[in-house]
C-alpha cells in the first residue's frame, strides 16, 4: 500500500501547524524544481562503498550539498522513460497513460487538440496559480503550454545558450576563453532566474520550473577532458554490464558526465541567488532529471532502471527537520505535484495518482536511512520515435519496481523494441536510440560474433514477461520468469500491476486496448525517423 497514513499523518500536522488541510499557511513555501533532460542517476551523493559504478567518476558538489542538507531519495524513478510523456506525467500527478496526447511523444490526438484528454487536465502549476503562487518555466517544456499557465509564463529572456553548454564553450580557444564563455553561461541562468522572481508581486509565493536541455544529445567529443578534467580511463571496470568496456563508449559516457557537472553548477546558480536574496530557508528546491541516459543501449526509453531512474533531492531548511537523510524505498515522480499542493496547504486534484511526500520530509526520524514510502512504482511505456517500428507503433510496456525485483510486461512481444533491425545509420536517431559514438559503434558491430550479446541486449525482442532479482542482478540482465522458483513472485507481481493498470484506466489493458495503436499523428519528423526530443 502507497502511503496508507499520508493523510492521517497529514492531517495531524495541519492540526499541529494550527491549520486545516487546504487552508493556506500563514507563509506558504516557494517552490524551485531543476529538471535536468535526460539525465539518469547519476550524482556523487549516489556512490556505493561496495560496488564501482560510474558514479564514483562524476562530481556534483552542489547536488551532494543539497542532500546533506535535505533528503536524498535512493531510488526515484519516472513514469515513463521518454521526455513528453515523463514531464506530463509529473505536471498532473498522473500515471503517464492516463494523459492523452501527453502520454507518449506522437500522439494520436496530436492533430485534434479540441478531443485531446491532456486539454482537461491540471497540473499543480495551473491550481498554485490560482491559490496565489507565481508561476513560470524556463528553457525546455515539450508539454501541452496550458499546464505552465499559456507561454506568457516562459522565462527565457536571458538567453538559452546553457542548452548546448560543451558547444558553446567548445568556441573558446584557451582555457582562459573558456572561463570566460563558462561564466557567461552561468549568468544566463541567473539572468533568466532573476527576470521570472522580479516579475512576482512583493511578498508573493513562487513556483519556477527550470530544465535545460544541455545533458540531451548531441555533447561536444572529448569535452570531459577539455571542460572537466574527467579521464574517460577512470570509468574502466564501472560501466553497467551491458555496456562493452571500450575506449568509445567510456570516452562517450564521460562526455555525458560533464554535460551533467554542467548542470550541476547551473543548481549552485540557483542556490547562491536564493540565498542572495533570503529565499533559500522557505524555499523547496527539488532537483531531478526526467529519465534515463539518451544513446545508451537499455537506457532512455527503457524500462530497466538504466532507463527510468533518476536522482532526486529535496532540500526546504524550514521544512525538514532532521536533514541529511536518505529514502531507499522506491518513490515515483509522480508524487512531487501532491507534495507542492500539500506543501502549499493546498489538497491534492482528485485525479491524481501520486501521494504527497510531504510526511516524509516532514518526519523528525533521525535514523538517516528510513524505511517509509512506496513499495512499489509503476513505470511504462508507449511511442517514442514514430518511425521505430513497421507502420509506426509504439512498444507498449508496462512494468512494477519493488526494492528487490523488477517485473516487466511486454503486451506486444513480437514488435522490435527499439527498432527494425540493422541499425543503417549510427549516427541519426534510427528507432528509440538516439544517435552518437555510442550507437556508430554498436552499428559497426552488430554483425561481429563476439558482440552478440551486447546487440541483443540493446535491441533484440523481448518476451512477454521479464522478472529480474535487483539484488543478486543489480544490471537486470538475467530474465528469472520462467524460473520456477520465482513463479510466485512473477504471479504475485503480475497481478499486483494488472490490479493497478485496470484500477487507473490504463487505455492498454481496459476497454479494446489498443487506443495508443490508433490514428498516430505523424508530422515530417516522424515520418523521417528523426531525433526524438
Amino acid at each position: 500500500m502507497r502511503f496508507a497514513n499520508s493523510l492521517v499523518v497529514l492531517l495531524l500536522l495541519s492540526v499541529v501547524c494550527g491549520t486545516a488541510v487546504g487552508a493556506q499557511p500563514a507563509e506558504r513555501p516557494n517552490i524551485v524544481f531543476a529538471f535536468a533532460d535526460d539525465w539518469g542517476r547519476y550524482a556523487s551523493a549516489y556512490r556505493e562503498p561496495d560496488r564501482p559504478t560510474i558514479n564514483d567518476v562524476i562530481r556534483t558538489p552542489n547536488f551532494d550539498r543539497l542532500a546533506a542538507n535535505g533528503v536524498l531519495f535512493w531510488d526515484a524513478h519516472v513514469s515513463a522513460p521518454s521526455c513528453t510523456p515523463s514531464r506530463t506525467s509529473v505536471l498532473t500527478g498522473r500515471h503517464f497513460y492516463r494523459n492523452g496526447s501527453g502520454s507518449q511523444l506522437h500522439s494520436p490526438w496530436a492533430g485534434d487538440k479540441s478531443t485531446d484528454p491532456v486539454m482537461d487536465l491540471q497540473s499543480y502549476h495551473q491550481l498554485l496559480k490560482d491559490a496565489g503562487y507565481h508561476t513560470g518555466v524556463t528553457y525546455k517544456t515539450h508539454v501541452a503550454m496550458h499546464l505552465f499557465n499559456g507561454s506568457e509564463s516562459q522565462y527565457n529572456r536571458a538567453g538559452q545558450n546553457f542548452n548546448r553548454f560543451s558547444q558553446f564553450l567548445s568556441a573558446g580557444k584557451s582555457n582562459s576563453e573558456r572561463q570566460v564563455l563558462r561564466q557567461k553561461l552561468l549568468d544566463e541562468v541567473r539572468g533568466n532566474m532573476r527576470d521570472f522572481l522580479d516579475q512576482g508581486e512583493e511578498g508573493q509565493p513562487f513556483c519556477w520550473y527550470v530544465s535545460p536541455t544541455n545533458t540531451h544529445r548531441t555533447w561536444v567529443w572529448k569535452s570531459a577532458q577539455e571542460l572537466w578534467g574527467l579521464n574517460p580511463d577512470n570509468l574502466q571496470g564501472k560501466l553497467p554490464e551491458f555496456l562493452p568496456d571500450n575506449e568509445t563508449i567510456r570516452q562517450d559516457m564521460a562526455d555525458y558526465l560533464g554535460e551533467c557537472m554542467a548542470f550541476d553548477q547551473a543548481v549552485g546558480v540557483i542556490v547562491d541567488e536564493l540565498n542572495q536574496r533570503g529565499l533559500l530557508e522557505n524555499t523547496i528546491l527539488v532537483v531531478s532529471g526526467d529519465h534515463g541516459a539518451p544513446g545508451f543501449p537499455r537506457g532512455k526509453t527503457n524500462l530497466f532502471d538504466f532507463g527510468t531512474q533518476v536522482p532526486l533531492v529535496i532540500h526546504w531548511p524550514k521544512g525538514i527537520p532532521n536533514p541529511g537523510r536518505r529514502i531507499d524505498n522506491p518513490t515515483s515522480l509522480i508524487d512531487l505535484a501532491p507534495t507542492y499542493l500539500a506543501a502549499a496547504g493546498l489538497p491534492a486534484h482528485p485525479g491524481m495518482d501520486g501521494k504527497s511526500l510531504l510526511p516524509l520530509l516532514t518526519d523528525g526520524d533521525a535514523r538517516g536511512v528510513t524505511e517509509l514510502g512506496n513499495e512499489y512504482v509503476i513505470t511504462g511505456r508507449e511511442r517514442h520515435v514514430g518511425a521505430a517500428r513497421a507502420d509506426f507503433l509504439p512498444y507498449p510496456s508496462r512494468a512494477i519496481r519493488t526494492k528487490d525485483y523488477l517485473y516487466i510486461r511486454n503486451f506486444k512481444a513480437e514488435r522490435w523494441p527499439m527498432m527494425t533491425p540493422p541499425l543503417t545509420d549510427g549516427e541519426a536517431t534510427h528507432g528509440d536510440f538516439d544517435g552518437g559514438p555510442t550507437k556508430r559503434w554498436f552499428a559497426e558491430v552488430q554483425e561481429h560474433p563476439d558482440y552478440t550479446r551486447y546487440v541483443e541486449w540493446a535491441w533484440g525482442r523481448r518476451p512477454e514477461e521479464e522478472l529480474y532479482d535487483l539484488q543478486n542482478d543489480p544490471d537486470q540482465l538475467n530474465n528469472l520468469a520462467q524460473v520456477a522458483k520465482y513463479a510466485p513472485t512473477r504471479a504475485e507481481l503480475s497481478d499486483q500491476l494488472m490490479k493497478v493498470l485496470r484500477e487507473t484506466g490504463d487505455p492498454r489493458v481496459v476497454g479494446e486496448g489498443d487506443a495508443f495503436d490508433r490514428a498516430p499523428y505523424l508530422d515530417a519528423k516522424a515520418r523521417r525517423g528523426g531525433r526524438g526530443p
